[in-house]
């Protein structure tokens, strides 16, 4: 069985990777945004560390905790339907095999993820487990 904070792990992982990819291919030009390369470090250090907290509640099995992982799991799932619109709009960016892994397997990730944090609602209790 697929334990919640493994999953949720690796579902980070995906996405953490896939934001380094983006910025392999310029990420922020597609969204139009100013800044180039360092406004895009900067988004991804407020979106990592953001993550990273929602995930503590999670580990601790807070009350919390459950919206926390559904929160992850929802922003993590929006990386493939991003990047279908982008392909539609005929970007041809992310087109080499690991950048189309990591977009897919994040995708089946976040998935897994909300079905398994479903699965362990009745872990998330009043008082969790201390850190």
């Amino acid at each position: 069985m697929i334990t919640l904070n493994r999953i949720a792990a690796l579902d980070m992982a995906l996405v953490f990777a896939h934001q380094g990819d983006a910025a392999y291919w310029h990420e922020w030009e597609m969204f139009h945004l100013p800044g180039g390369i360092q406004a895009f470090d900067v988004f991804n250090v407020v979106i990592f560390a953001t993550v990273l907290m929602l995930f503590i509640p999670v580990v601790q099995r807070r009350p919390e905790g459950y919206k926390c992982s559904m929160a992850i799991a929802a922003l993590c799932a929006t990386v493939l339907p991003i990047h279908v619109g982008f392909a539609l709009a005929g970007f041809d960016q992310f087109h080499l095999p690991v950048s189309l892994f990591l977009i897919g397997a994040s995708f089946v990730a976040a998935i897994t993820h909300a079905v398994v944090t479903w699965r362990a609602r009745h872990e998330f209790v009043a008082g969790g487990v201390s850190a």
